[in-house]
């Protein structure tokens, strides 16, 4: 790697970095605005807008931004996948429910599904460092595609336990706190960028991303 590249991909890690933390003081300011509560027997519409609103930037910098899909599609796929060992945060789930916080169904759905997503990336990463020989891309596409799926159910049963939700009378116990600061930086912030981690592994598969010993298999 030339001085110049390197000096280049600095810039760009920088500049991501940036829009991140601009993207989480963002975030963080209008939850405690309260702007993330959704009025009672609604949906949390504001929290699904701004998802759909950062996944929507996402694709269209990666679809009318050649550089910008250059850079995605040279992210080091071992690393993107490293990032979402901190799921296993996702047991704190288990520990509210403890605490009559969250219902059971949110909880131990959310908590474990984070969990198995933890364990299984710290064992691809570590195969992804040392077998000389690679992974596979089915084992690679099935990881990634359990991990967003884990956030799609857990969303959608937090909404639905929420207060007066179709699930709520299970348990009586709501998910109403997940609206509120600071746990709302889960759904609100650290939920959308890790699911922009997968469409991102996803994208580098489709687009035979090899250079991470990734082989078709």
């Amino acid at each position: 790697m030339t001085t110049a590249t390197a000096i280049q991909d600095s810039t760009k890690h920088s500049t991501i970095f940036i829009t991140l933390l601009v993207w989480f003081f963002l975030i963080t300011g209008l939850s405690l605005n309260q702007s993330f509560i959704p009025k009672m027997g609604e949906p949390p519409l504001n929290l699904l807008i701004s998802a759909v609103i950062s996944i929507s930037l996402f694709f269209s910098a990666y679809l009318f931004m050649p550089r910008f899909r250059e850079y995605v599609l040279k992210l080091d796929m071992r690393f993107l996948i490293m990032l979402h060992t901190w799921r296993m945060l996702g047991m704190g789930f288990i520990m509210l429910y403890l605490f009559d916080e969250l219902p059971p169904l949110f909880a131990f759905l959310a908590g474990f599904g984070d969990a198995a997503t933890a364990i299984a990336a710290v064992f691809l990463a570590y195969a992804l460092f040392t077998r000389t020989q690679g992974v596979s891309k089915k084992w690679v596409s099935r990881w990634n595609t359990f991990g967003l799926l884990d956030f799609v159910i857990a969303v959608s049963v937090g909404v639905l336990t929420q207060t007066n939700g179709i699930l709520f009378a299970a348990s009586g116990i709501d998910s109403d706190l997940m609206t509120v600061y600071p746990f709302v930086l889960i759904p609100g912030f650290l939920v959308q960028v890790f699911s922009i981690t997968h469409i991102i592994i996803y994208l580098q598969l489709r687009n035979n991303h090899h250079n991470q010993k990734v082989i078709s298999l």
